[in-house]
């Protein structure tokens, strides 16, 4: 199965991120990545991102969306299977010293519908 999604408020809310090429950042509703691809084009090879989703299939295209970056592109990426209910879990399998920011795209998955 193709994972579509279109990402809503995409330029608005990589905007209000305010983000730093060096900052540590969190999809807490990682999806298929497309508000994920956004953060990390604007993080340098020193930032970080970690993508949380509870869906292998959703993770699954998330990971080839993001590895498609080119290398210059590419911050340190974390994609971790888990609920974004078990935040203080997810944070602390990957050990995060601490988070810029968080975003989470909360809405219906119409892929798992």
């Amino acid at each position: 199965m193709e994972f579509k999604h279109y990402s809503v408020l995409l330029e608005e809310t990589i905007e209000h991120l305010n983000i730093r090429p060096d900052g540590i950042y969190v999809d807490g509703t990682l999806g298929g990545g497309g508000h994920a691809y956004e953060v990390c084009k604007r993080l340098g090879e020193h930032g970080r991102l970690i993508g949380i989703d509870q869906d292998d299939v959703a993770l699954a295209a998330a990971a080839r969306k993001l590895g498609s970056l080119p290398d210059e592109l590419r911050p340190h990426l974390e994609l971790v299977r888990n609920n974004f209910g078990n935040m203080d879990e997810a944070l602390l399998s990957v050990d995060v010293p601490g988070v810029d920011a968080f975003l989470f795209d909360i809405g219906v998955s119409s892929v798992q519908i």
